[in-house]
């Protein structure tokens, strides 16, 4: 009997421990509570169309996730949510149709557009309005198996690279 006592309180006593080192302890700043104006220093350029350039790299990006469109300074309509062979696909078509050199940007350039210091999602709600919280993919492949691709969550910024190829997710433009 004094074993099972001693089992169940080692129980009771690890499940706390345990469920308190899941959590994410850190009391992040939301990027919408970061920048407050238009007007906070960035390191983008806006161009017409939807687009801005990143200043230290020279990459051009969309402001909102294909599908959506930017009316009056926020980004308006429903992404639009592919698998990772379909969301490559659909931005060739559109560098065919449109004459530039539009692709699906590599998680190396994903993460150009997110702020370390603050999350929810973790980008200038100025440059990046209404930008959901969710996967969006990129072109990076793991080396293997071929089922995964790379994909940046927009809450804090991270990369996955076991996303599973045919899961349908939100997606951005680039070109150099």
């Amino acid at each position: 009997m004094s074993i099972d006592k001693t089992f169940w309180r080692a129980i009771v006593l690890t499940i706390p421990i345990t469920l308190a080192g899941c959590t994410d302890n850190r009391n992040d700043t939301k990027c919408s509570d970061l920048y407050t104006s238009r007007l906070d220093a960035h390191d983008f350029e806006h161009l017409d169309g939807g687009i801005t350039r990143h200043k230290s790299s020279g990459l051009v990006f969309t402001r909102c996730a294909v599908g959506q469109r930017l009316i009056n300074f926020n980004c308006v309509g429903s992404s639009v949510k592919l698998n990772w062979d379909d969301a490559q696909s659909y931005v060739r078509e559109i560098a065919e149709k449109s004459g530039e050199r539009w692709r699906v940007p590599t998680r190396t350039e994903m993460l150009e557009i997110f702020e370390s210091e603050c999350i929810n999602p973790a980008v200038n709600p100025y440059v990046f309005p209404n930008m959901e919280v969710a996967n969006f993919w990129t072109s990076s492949q793991r080396m293997s198996p071929d089922a995964f691709r790379c994909s940046v969550y927009s809450y804090q910024g991270s990369v996955y690279c076991r996303q599973s190829r045919k899961v349908e997710q939100a997606f951005l433009m680039v070109r150099d």
